[in-house]
């Protein structure tokens, strides 16, 4: 991976935390926590888990704006692999919140674990062999 394409991760991380930070500072007095926590939690998933794009030499890419780039510019819409990695980050963070509950600490670590889980999962999927609908 170039330097340059770390440096934009760094930046880009750096940035969604600040996001997610300033989305807690605003939702902290909800009284809906759960509400505040599935959110932010979505929020966290969809913005840091990356995406292996189908092109040769491609590196990873955060899976939301690859998504949005996809739809407005190109002319087939969204990859299915883009669009799947799209859905299945939310939906597992989702998952997280509904089965591994709702309190802090649980929600805290079941991020972490979450994340890391779709990060390890697309970083991985990206060595195999696709089928032929995918190309």
């Amino acid at each position: 991976m170039s330097e340059d394409f770390q440096l934009a991760w760094i930046v880009y991380t750096a940035s969604t935390l600040v996001l997610l930070l300033a989305g807690w500072w605003f939702m902290r007095n909800w009284r809906w926590s759960w509400l505040r926590r599935t959110l932010l939690l979505i929020f966290a998933a969809v913005l840091l888990v990356p995406v292996k794009v189908p092109v040769a030499e491609s590196v990873a890419m955060p899976v939301l704006p690859l998504f949005v780039y996809q739809m407005l510019f190109e002319e087939n819409g969204a990859a299915p692999e883009v669009t799947a990695n799209l859905v299945f980050s939310a939906g597992g963070a989702l998952a997280v919140m509904v089965f591994g509950g709702l309190s802090p600490c649980c929600c805290a670590f079941g991020a972490i674990d979450a994340v890391a889980l779709m990060m390890t999962h697309t970083l991985m999927s990206s060595n195999r062999q696709r089928p032929d609908f995918f190309s």
